[in-house]
């Protein structure tokens, strides 16, 4: 098999992409400097292909954070880790300090996700909800760098909060609290020992 270096779009090629997942011959990238995410139907095989869909922008020449707007359902700032099955998607929103999750899978540009992790509702982005000097809660997220699930549960690196969230179903609905906490004693801590996690991204 020919090695070759996959750019993206040759419209726009990739920006300091930082997650990359493969479900069902599918490619999922996280184009992370221009807020957004491509998915590819089929892996390709060139060093240029245009993406079937693209998240958080209307339009493959677009990059800004938000859209150059208010955050929403359909916009990403700074997205980083993902996974799919091929049938949902999860993708860490970081810089918007949540998860948003597609139940089916994005067949459309900027189709707005489902659910929200991390905020209330689709319009707020602070983290931990309350801003930086908050503390965290079982429901709260602040800079989430990584997710995974294996189709039933999930985990979220949630790095600002030095922290792994997780819970035991792919949550239904927004605001969802986590299970389980991994690398703290309870949901309301975020400093750290010297044996702690300090940054945890994936």
């Amino acid at each position: 098999t020919k090695a070759y270096t996959f750019k993206g779009s040759k419209h726009k090629p990739f920006l300091a992409p930082r997650g990359v997942f493969v479900a069902n011959n599918m490619l999922f990238v996280s184009d992370t400097g221009q807020n957004r995410v491509f998915i590819w139907n089929t892996i390709p095989t060139t060093e240029f292909a245009e993406p079937d869909v693209i998240l958080g922008q209307e339009l493959i020449k677009d990059s800004g954070r938000n859209s150059n707007a208010s955050v929403s359902s359909k916009t990403l700032h700074y997205p980083s880790g993902l996974w799919s099955n091929g049938e949902k998607l999860i993708v860490a929103d970081a810089w918007n300090h949540r998860a948003l999750i597609w139940h089916t899978l994005p067949t459309k540009n900027a189709q707005p996700a489902d659910v929200v992790l991390g905020q209330p509702n689709f319009e707020t982005n602070q983290p931990n909800v309350e801003g930086q000097a908050a503390n965290p809660k079982a429901n709260t997220l602040n800079w989430p760098y990584g997710v995974f699930s294996d189709g039933k549960s999930l985990w979220i690196a949630d790095t600002g909060n030095r922290r792994v969230l997780f819970f035991n179903d792919i949550p239904t609905v927004n605001f969802a609290a986590a299970n389980k906490v991994i690398g703290k004693p309870n949901f309301n801590t975020r400093d750290y020992e010297n044996n702690d996690p300090i940054w945890p991204y994936s």
